[in-house]
């Protein structure tokens, strides 16, 4: 059965089924052919998208649906969903019904989608080899052209959007004179980018060829690679976009900076004040104009997300890095910024960790700080947990998404002295001054 199994944006009028989950990694490999490493880093990353899936619970409209992995379904964290749907409510969202939630299997999550209504749009995280049964031959082609960092790196130029200097080679082809000459020029460090999943795992810096090499050793000889210059921080700053496109509409719905803590990629930094000159704006949309020109659009409009950096200087320049047409996790918080009508005051929207021993004393501080006075210094909206724990350093964590609005140092002092240091440590991490 082939349905209308798309990405997702809010303004859709149609009812919506949001049925996401890690799909990146079989958009560009065959399940059967996964490395080692390929089969952790995917599982890591279903385990974390799981997150987001609590957050498409309040996402929604009256009437739309959501899906979630099957371990949710387990106590303590039925019992942990109950209490975040009842905080959304207390936000002040109107987030569908537990008793109307599909439970899907974590490692077949699309086996068992049936019987849509009519009307209905299925959304899922990407268009991909995993989600096969759900959409045409062709929408996985588009799919896998318009989120190849390697197709675009070599058709910007002609749509006149700016990248930063890049190399499109094979792993074979790193052992040749181009590559190692591009790596000379681009020294001391230059980045490696190769297919795969998101959040970084499918990226890192690069200090010679034979770095290079050990890095994509597990890849077939053909598999393909991406050599491409390193923006120095010192003088650019990276952000990153929604757009919204549709057959008769392109148009930039948010805009956010990404948060880095110990060089790791931890949320965004949203602020409405926050803006892009006309010459950055018009490049954005072009890459919009050049992900329809790949056929990936619809008449109700889909998500398409673009990572890029802008100098420092405030000059009106932009490098575009990469094009993720797909559900982002930053779309989320974006609306919830909307819908909230949060203003201009800082938000910061990032990934943590706490002690699972230590979950009712984390969601009793959430609860004493949960956004609903406009007044208070600094309040919390927490959007999502995953089930799947993780040890380190001994303990048995939990992950979390969490949002900060207002006063940011203001609640860290109070997640110190509430919680202390060892939760939600990535806080502590966190310098605005980098981003403001």
């Amino acid at each position: 059965m082939t349905f209308r199994a798309r990405s997702w944006f809010p303004t859709q009028k149609k009812p919506v089924w949001l049925a996401i989950s890690a799909d990146d990694l079989l958009l560009h490999f065959n399940a059967d052919e996964l490395t080692a490493k390929q089969k952790v880093d995917d599982t890591e990353n279903k385990n974390l998208i799981a997150l987001l899936q609590v957050g498409t619970l309040f996402l929604g409209k009256p009437g739309d649906r959501t899906s979630l992995y099957e371990a949710f379904k387990a106590e303590p964290w039925r019992s942990l969903l109950a209490r975040y749907h009842h905080n959304f409510t207390k936000m002040g969202f109107s987030p569908n019904c537990l008793d109307d939630v599909v439970f899907f299997p974590r490692d077949d999550f699309y086996r068992d989608i049936k019987d849509l209504r009519p009307e209905e749009l299925l959304t899922v995280y990407l268009v991909s080899g995993s989600n096969k049964r759900l959409h045409s031959d062709e929408a996985l082609r588009i799919s896998q052209r318009v989120n190849s960092k390697m197709h675009f790196a070599n058709e910007a130029a002609k749509w006149g959007i700016p990248t930063p200097a890049s190399f499109v080679t094979t792993r074979e082809g790193l052992k040749s004179p181009e590559a190692a000459a591009f790596m000379g020029k681009h020294s001391p460090e230059v980045m490696l980018k190769v297919m795969g999943l998101a959040g970084a795992r499918n990226v890192t810096s690069v200090r010679s060829i034979e770095a290079a090499e050990a890095w994509v050793a597990d890849l077939k000889p053909e598999e393909p690679v991406l050599l491409q210059q390193k923006l120095d921080f010192a003088d650019w700053a990276e952000m990153t976009v929604d757009l919204f496109v549709s057959d008769g509409d392109i148009h930039i719905d948010n805009l956010r900076r990404i948060l880095f803590a110990n060089g790791l990629w931890v949320g965004n930094f949203i602020r409405n004040t926050q803006k892009l000159g006309p010459k950055q704006q018009a490049i954005l949309l072009r890459a919009g104009e050049f992900v329809r020109s790949e056929g990936f659009s619809e008449p109700e409009g889909v998500n398409v997300g673009l990572d890029f950096f802008v100098p420092r200087d405030g000059s009106d320049e932009v490098t575009v890095t990469e094009i993720n047409a797909r559900f982002t996790g930053g779309l989320m918080p974006a609306e919830v910024v909307r819908r909230l009508n949060l203003g201009a005051r800082d938000t910061v929207v990032c990934f943590a960790t706490i002690g699972r021993d230590r979950l009712e004393d984390y969601l009793a501080f959430n609860e004493r700080h949960l956004f609903g006075d406009r007044n208070a210094k600094f309040a919390l909206l927490p959007l999502g947990f995953s089930p799947y724990t993780a040890i380190i350093d001994g303990r048995e964590m939990v992950f979390n998404w969490q949002m900060v609005w207002g006063d940011f140092e203001a609640a860290v002092a109070a997640k110190k002295a509430e919680l202390g240091a060892a939760e939600l440590a990535v806080l502590d991490l966190i310098n605005l001054e980098s981003v403001r």
